[in-house]
């Protein structure tokens, strides 16, 4: 029986509030690896990286003719996905669709209910419940004795046996990088670096950010694969063409000494290749950022999300101001290249003068680039659940986009004051004397950033070009195969 995987592209009347990365699907990669490693055939369609409208993506699947075809999908691509399962179940109508991924896993009886086109769910991780999956469907058993899945019985959607998370991280195979092109990826945060891979090293969180569903999908214990197991993959994705790798873990400074020895590792073997990483503040210290530096870390996330104790104490930060402004310098002292800060605003309760506040705090601090979100609210965090007790969230009105607090709580800023505020801080941030001269003179010291810069100017001249109409048919083509201008719709 053979699968296709499908990651669909961004449903955008529904997307705004996702800021989507464009980097390879890890989770279906993981799962594809995991099939082929069980003797199954499979293939993958990234919609977004391969800028496929659905029709074309439709004329792979039908070609392909899958006995299962999985879709995985974030909030900002749920409708979208939905829509695909209805063309393919006219399409091939004895197919097998399941769906799998975050929004999936918090909504799936919503899901279920509402779209008869979905003939089951795996919540959580997928490895496992996909293998045995296609194994009862192929001997022509029930699945419903599959852990980890959601199927129907006579119309009504039953839940099976819960499964437990996967321990043994090294167990898994390497996600199967050969199924899709280094040349789709490289964008994060309207940057391009040089072919970029996601990877993620560790799984789970134990922390409670009460906008984050990180824990609700991959549970709050944290595991983490081994530094051997770690460093040996990122020498494949090198084999593979992949010049920048990204560490996509929910808490991957969680543990120093893991850390320390993957740096160790990296260095040992001499693998040359920059990395991008995510980081709690209070798990910033000056040796291990310096290790992380000397091994090729060139980016660190850093989630300082507000200036306010109160409104850090709202999100479950469980961190202060002063930790925020301490991280920043210590990375900058220990010489990452690009330090983006991560702030959210419109809190329930939150006042005007708090998002300046937070926002002022943001241009004090030594960083290169902010990400100024509208807090949002999904399915099963902290804060939907409050909303939804408060009587101020219809859960049936919002799962499947979920929702911003300022457009539904009557104590938030509303959302056009803090769209025009987040607008005037952009603007801000970058124009002041003091950023434009220190960021020059942090380029032209590092060799890296310059490239970076350059790369980037680049691009951002050929499409003023192409807006002008100034490039040539194969430029043209060239540039929309690289920066994701052909349409997704």
């Amino acid at each position: 029986m053979k699968v296709c995987l499908i990651f669909p592209a961004p449903d955008y009347i529904n997307s705004r509030f996702a800021t989507p990365t464009f980097s390879p699907p890890l989770g279906l990669l993981y799962i594809a690896s995991s099939l082929r490693e069980a003797g199954v055939e499979v293939t993958l369609i990234d919609q977004i990286g391969e800028h496929l409208s659905d029709e074309r993506l439709l004329k792979r699947v039908e070609r392909y003719s899958p006995g299962v075809v999985g879709l995985s999908m974030m909030t900002w691509q749920a409708s979208k996905a939905a829509e695909l399962a209805a063309m393919i179940r006219k399409r091939l109508p004895d197919t097998h669709i399941v769906f799998g991924g975050v929004h999936a896993t918090l909504n799936v009886e919503r899901m279920m209910k509402k779209y008869t086109q979905i003939d089951s769910t795996i919540t959580g991780e997928g490895e496992l419940s996909m293998i045995e999956l296609v194994r009862a469907l192929e001997s022509g058993g029930h699945i419903k004795a599959v852990s980890g899945i959601y199927h129907r019985e006579n119309g009504i959607v039953k839940r099976g046996a819960p499964r437990r998370f996967i321990t043994d991280l090294d167990a898994l195979p390497p996600p199967a990088m050969d199924l899709v092109k280094t040349e789709w990826y490289g964008q994060v945060e309207g940057l391009r670096w040089p072919n970029l891979a996601s990877m993620v090293s560790s799984r789970g969180c134990p922390f409670s950010c009460t906008f984050c569903s990180c824990s609700l999908f991959a549970g709050r214990k944290w595991r983490s694969r081994s530094p051997e197991n770690v460093v040996d993959e990122i020498e494949n994705l090198l084999v593979e063409g992949f010049k920048t790798i990204f560490f996509v873990d929910d808490c991957f400074t969680m543990n120093r000494k893991r850390i320390l020895k993957i740096c160790d590792l990296i260095r040992e073997r001499k693998l040359e290749f920059s990395w991008l990483c995510e980081g709690r503040v209070d798990q910033v210290d000056s040796h291990t950022i310096r290790s992380m530096v000397k091994s090729g870390c060139r980016l660190m996330y850093l989630g300082f999300e507000s200036a306010n104790q109160r409104i850090l104490d709202l999100y479950g930060k469980r961190i202060t101001p002063q930790m925020s402004i301490q991280a920043a310098e210590t990375c900058r002292k220990a010489g990452v290249d690009i330090i983006l800060g991560t702030f959210i605003v419109g809190a329930p309760g939150e006042t005007v003068k708090e998002v300046k506040n937070t926002i002022d705090f943001s241009m004090k601090l030594d960083i290169d680039f902010i990400q100024l979100n509208m807090l949002g609210a999904v399915t099963g965090t902290d804060i939907w659940n409050q909303l939804v007790n408060q009587g101020y969230l219809d859960p049936e009105a919002y799962w499947e986009t979920g929702v911003l607090v300022s457009d539904i709580h009557p104590d938030s800023v509303q959302t056009g004051i803090l769209e025009r505020l987040i607008s005037d801080a952009y603007e801000k941030f970058v124009y002041r004397k003091r950023y434009l001269s220190r960021e020059i003179l942090l380029t032209l010291k590092s060799r890296y950033r310059m490239g970076l810069f350059i790369r980037n100017v680049r691009q951002r001249g050929q499409l003023l070009s192409y807006a002008r109409g100034e490039l040539d048919d194969d430029k043209k083509r060239q540039l929309e195969k690289n920066d994701g201008r052909s349409s997704c719709l």
